[in-house]
């Protein structure tokens, strides 16, 4: 991505914190910037690493926040599988006023 366009899209939102939501934002505003994005099979990516788990329940307070800001911003949610699979293991609830909680 050259500069220019990054700085179109205004790069990535300093509202999320933590784990979670800020690429796929990156990635909707992008789209609402007229950015075109394409997969690319086989091209090279660079990620930092950090030990992973699925559903990523070390992050899961950072997620739902995060997922919820999401869904201010954009009007859908994001991560729904993570998010199905807490509440599958009793550790988040989804109410209908408020979106995705942490479990009581």
């Amino acid at each position: 991505m050259r500069p220019e366009v990054y700085l179109r899209i205004g790069g990535f939102s300093e509202e999320y914190t933590g784990y979670g939501g800020e690429d796929t934002d990156f990635a909707y505003s992008a789209h609402s910037a007229g950015v075109d994005l394409a997969w690319v099979g086989g091209a090279h990516a660079f990620h930092q690493y950090h030990p992973v788990s699925s559903p990523p329940v070390e992050h899961l307070t950072e997620i739902l926040d995060n997922a919820r800001l999401f869904h201010r911003r954009w009007g859908v949610w994001p991560m729904r599988g993570w998010l199905e699979a807490f509440a599958e293991r009793g550790l988040a609830r989804w109410d209908p006023q408020r979106g995705w909680l942490l479990a009581e």
